[in-house]
């Protein structure tokens, strides 16, 4: 990588557009004093990103911009533009050339561009970096800073040797490195705290949640419970219902198949009691009529009595004659014997009845007109006991036939009552038969109505079981009645005490707010992400620390190694220009203990080494850089600049009049040294010194006419004949 062009335009002095052009070697810028050569430098140290006014020599921004002549008016910005040929790649860039630019405006502004693209600060800070490219002291060298390499702390030497070694780059990564585990640690602390200030109110809001979480597992189990219960329940209710209807159905079936049989036997009894009934209609008269029969008999009997004491009286009164008419009796008596015989051939009892009592009274009749002599025949005193005996006999005869016929009424009565007493026993069993089916058809009404009365209560239960039934499935409970899974659980009771246990729980929970749920999950995430984020967080410091000890490791070891390599080319160049003497660097312990304002100590360590000089001349017995004099100090200066160079050599070099306190002998040992280093390294030198323009390749000569404007005069020289 070499430094090909550089571009100027309102910068200072140069307000036309100002190209200058590098080759590879060495460019040295000659010119009068006063006539803006360094500012050629201050325009490399202003587009390197250098922040120092007072290091461009400027006390404001707006002094870098022209500021007007008498015949040409101020410029509003100032710009400074670099071209490098990077085929090596020395800037970690996938482009062939890199251009970088810097601007600045009269209000301050200030913009950095990278090819064209505008970028920041850090990112030209980090590209310059990985380049070897530095602003403190190295890359760009003034008269003043040869010796205030010297009069710099160890530590800033240090920097100065880092910056040479390109170690900037990673003491840049250390430091960002350095920032971010500050931050992280910062970052965690506020975490921890924030992780310390949530967790009891986490733990609060976690027993609250596992309450709500109690009560809505309760609360899930109890829909389970309930919609199992009511299923069950419910198949069991219509099972039930069914079934009761069913008992009704098969209880009216038989109560009326009762009441059929029943009336069936009622109608049985009444045929069967009427015909008993018209039947004993004539026993009735049979037995009236013997009742008759039997009082006329009584009366013949008496009659016969009586005749037969007549016979005796009238024997026992033999001169006593009664007459009677006989012929009149005996007429009446056949008379009423005829009329008998005409009753007992009716085949009606109640008219028999009615004749024999019409008998009966005819028969009374002439009995009493014999016994009141009305019948008297005249006296013809002859013996009338013939006739009483004949009478007698007419009487017995009268009785016989009375008899006879008592025993045919009580023979017809017996038989009656024999022919239907069977029939009265049918009936007796039916009358029973009827009272047991009519118990039966009472026991069945009874059962239907208790079979009723129970389907009412399982209907109102149905209607309770509908309306639990609609709750849950508002709260969106699916039911399946015909699930037959449902008759494989539990017990029905213990399924009811179990859903009176979880009620009884359910009401023992506090209720909680629902929202305290989201709260917890919301402060569990948090705590979740916070407890992550702690843990990232320790995982990134232990990966930064990590970092910084590798970074460490890296800046440590490059500088170790190239640490013996400086001092050993130091001493040769020393020797050179003093022609003897010694000269090294040492790294020193630059720990110090420091008081903060709270009064606490702290110790530094975090590379707090430094690298201190120690020189010693030829030909004088005090050594140090205290009893050195001015130009033994420059040379001791450049001896270490070129020891820098020699072993790491940067891209390129500007170095701004620092041969100006040399002598014409030491001005040879410098050329020769830019000589032998410009194969690795491009230099740009600002001189007076004619020994170094003789070794520049190309120079440019700069000066300043009456209208305060640098202006821009360049040859070039051939190397092989030495001509321009």
């Amino acid at each position: 990588m070499f430094l090909k062009k550089l571009e100027l335009h309102g910068f200072k002095s140069f307000a036309h557009n100002t190209t200058l052009e590098f080759q590879r070697g060495i460019s040295a810028i000659v010119g009068p004093n006063g006539g803006g050569k360094s500012n050629i430098a201050d325009a490399l140290r202003f587009v390197l990103g250098e922040q120092s006014m007072k290091s461009i020599r400027s006390k404001k921004s707006e002094d870098l911009i022209f500021s007007g002549s008498g015949m040409r008016g101020r410029m509003s910005m100032a710009s400074v533009t670099l071209y490098f040929d990077n085929h090596d790649k020395t800037f970690p860039v996938d482009f062939e050339s890199v251009i970088i630019q810097r601007k600045i405006f009269r209000d301050g502004e200030n913009q950095y561009s990278i090819n064209g693209a505008q970028v920041r600060l850090k990112d030209l800070a980090e590209l310059i970096a990985k380049a070897k490219l530095g602003l403190k002291g190295y890359t760009i060298i003034n008269q003043g800073m040869g010796d205030a390499i010297l009069e710099s702390s160890a530590k800033e030497r240090k920097e100065i040797i880092f910056e040479a070694l390109g170690l900037k780059e990673f003491q840049m990564k250390r430091a960002d490195t350095m920032l971010k585990l500050a931050h992280t640690t910062v970052n965690l602390e506020k975490a921890e705290g924030i992780v310390k200030e949530i967790e009891p109110h986490l733990r609060f809001l976690k027993k609250q949640a596992e309450k709500i979480e109690e009560r809505h597992a309760s609360e899930e189990k109890l829909t389970a419970l309930e919609r199992t219960y009511l299923q069950k329940r419910m198949r069991a209710v219509n099972s039930a219902v069914r079934q009761r209807e069913s008992e009704v159905s098969r209880e009216e079936a038989r109560t009326a198949e009762l009441r059929f049989a029943i009336d069936g036997i009622a109608r049985e009894i009444e045929e069967k009691q009427g015909a008993i009934t018209t039947a004993f209609e004539g026993v009735a008269g049979l037995e009236s009529s013997l009742l008759e029969e039997e009082t006329k008999r009584n009366a013949t009997e008496r009659e016969i009595g009586k005749v037969e004491g007549m016979i005796v009286a009238f024997r026992a009164e033999s001169n006593k004659v009664i007459a009677i008419n006989v012929a009149y009796v005996r007429e009446q008596m056949e008379n009423l014997h005829r009329e008998l015989s005409s009753v007992l051939e009716e085949p009606q009892v109640n008219v028999m009845q009615e004749k024999l009592r019409a008998f009966a009274d005819k028969f009374g009749a002439l009995l009493e007109a014999v016994r009141s002599e009305k019948v008297k025949a005249p006296a013809t005193g002859v013996d009338n006991s013939a006739h009483l005996k004949e009478e007698t006999a007419r009487l017995a005869e009268l009785l016989a036939q009375s008899d006879q016929r008592v025993r045919a009424i009580k023979e017809q009565t017996k038989n009656t009552y024999a022919k239907h007493s069977a029939e009265r026993e049918k009936i007796f069993e039916l009358k029973n038969a009827q009272k047991e089916k009519e118990h039966a058809c009472a026991r069945a009404e009874e059962q239907r109505a208790m079979v009723h009365r129970e389907i009412e209560e399982l209907n109102k239960e149905k209607e309770v079981l509908d309306k639990e039934k609609l709750f849950l499935e508002s709260k969106g409970v699916v039911f399946l009645i015909d699930d037959e899974s449902i008759m494989l659980t539990a017990d029905e009771e213990e399924m009811r005490r179990s859903i009176e246990r979880l009620r009884v729980r359910l009401e023992n929970i506090d209720l909680i707010d629902e929202n305290i749920a989201r709260e917890h999950q919301e402060t569990q995430t948090r705590y979740d992400f916070l407890i992550k984020e702690t843990e990232d967080l320790r995982n990134a410091i232990s990966s930064l620390h990590i970092a910084i000890g590798e970074l460490d490791a890296i800046i440590t070891g490059r500088f170790k190694e190239a640490f013996k390599k400086i001092n050993e080319n130091f001493q040769n160049y020393f020797s050179l220009l003093f022609e003897g003497g010694s000269a090294r660097i040492e790294i020193v312990d630059n720990t110090r203990e420091e008081t903060t304002e709270e009064g606490e100590e702290q110790r530094n360590t975090k590379e707090e080494y430094g690298v201190d000089i120690e020189v010693t001349l030829p030909r004088k017995k005090t050594s140090g850089l205290a009893v050195m004099s001015g130009g033994e100090r420059a040379l001791t200066s450049l001896a270490l600049l070129f020891a820098l160079v020699s072993t790491a050599p940067p891209p390129f070099l500007v170095l701004d009049e620092i041969d100006a306190p040399l002598d014409e002998a030491n001005s040879l040992r410098y050329g020769k040294m830019l000589h032998e280093l410009k194969g690795h390294t491009q230099f740009v030198v600002i001189t007076h010194n004619r020994e170094t323009m003789r070794q520049a390749d190309v120079l440019y000569g700069v000066t300043m006419q009456e209208d305060g404007v640098s202006k821009l005069l360049s040859m070039k020289f051939d190397v092989m004949t030495g001509t321009v």
